[in-house]
């Protein structure tokens, strides 16, 4: 394995970057939620609510604001950094040349974000957390794919280092 001129490890470089963007794109994301969830007509707490409800079941949905928000809000961005983290381990197997290409990171960021709804709801909702079904699959999709994936794939791509002059690429 190559090394950076830190002394650290590619892999480890990509995904400690990535985490960095799996938070950004988690807050993208949550805002988009709760943006979603106030057009619709709803509560802003919903979708942290649900989120909440991963740990707290359906007792998250009359739970006090304060207890929502802090579980909610925990819960969230914990599982925004385990995605950013295996999109990470994912592109540190990509060549240098594509991870620097921002259209090409925007695409696998959809599709990322693609897979994760397809995880998260048609699979693990739909066998734990049937509630979470109660909403927009549609909107469900443009949230992952579009609300986090695309932020992420972006991120992704703006944050990996240029090269310097007399440096190969990696792989």
């Amino acid at each position: 394995m190559q090394r950076t001129q830190r002394g650290e490890g590619v892999v480890g470089r990509i995904e400690s970057e990535t985490v960095l963007s799996g938070v950004a794109a988690g807050f993208v994301m949550g805002l988009s939620e709760v943006i979603a969830s106030l057009v619709s007509g709803q509560s802003a707490l919903v979708p942290l609510r649900h989120a909440a409800s991963v740990v707290l079941g359906e007792d998250a949905f009359g739970a006090t604001a304060p207890a929502v928000l802090l579980v909610g809000a925990i819960v969230h961005f914990s599982v925004a950094v385990m995605y950013g983290f295996a999109y990470g381990v994912f592109n540190s197997q990509v060549t240098w040349k594509k991870r620097v290409v921002g259209p090409y990171q925007a695409a696998l960021g959809v599709a990322f974000g693609t897979i994760i709804w397809l995880l998260d709801f048609q699979f693990i909702a739909r066998l734990f957390y049937p509630w979470m079904l109660d909403h927009s699959q549609f909107v469900q999709w443009a949230l992952h794919a579009i609300g986090f994936g695309l932020p992420l794939g972006l991120l992704f791509a703006e944050r990996e280092p240029p090269l310097r002059i007399g440096e190969k690429p990696e792989r």
